[in-house]
């Protein structure tokens, strides 16, 4: 990602980023070469999370999370995911697509897939808000 200054119309270059205690939210700067005109981006703490689980280079800084949280997730970005579990879709009940709509949208279909392999490779036919949750626990992504 690269920001332009709109007085001078050159590329802004990365400065520093600053991670509040507790991996919480990530303030990320840059600064324009020419008039020194600066501007931040600032992440929330899932934001922060997905940035640091899948090793982004920010600047000169690779941010290194821990390999526990969402390495489910990184697997399937990686094209390592191993196959899904056969057996029939499990049916989402209405409360269970309720949830899933909370999620932004650019999310859902993975997230959808997430739960789905889930539920087959736990024999549930059906899955209800309480699958999804027991889902987030065994796939570590309870903290999101």
């Amino acid at each position: 990602m690269k920001f332009l200054c709109n007085d001078c119309q050159r590329v802004m270059e990365f400065a520093d980023n600053t991670v509040a205690e507790g991996g919480g939210s990530m303030a990320i700067r840059y600064i324009c070469p020419n008039c020194g005109r600066s501007i931040s981006m600032i992440t929330n703490s899932g934001e922060t999370q997905v940035v640091r689980s899948l090793g982004v280079t920010i600047g000169h800084e690779t941010l290194a999370g821990h390999p526990e949280p969402m390495s489910m997730i990184r697997e399937a970005l990686a094209g390592q995911k191993p196959a899904a579990p056969a057996g029939p879709e499990p049916v989402w009940t209405e409360s269970a697509l309720k949830r899933l709509a909370a999620a932004p949208v650019f999310v859902q279909g993975m997230v959808r897939r997430l739960y789905s392999d889930y539920a087959r490779q736990q024999g549930y036919q059906e899955i209800t808000p309480a699958v999804m949750t027991e889902a987030r626990e065994a796939l570590g992504m309870s903290e999101m």
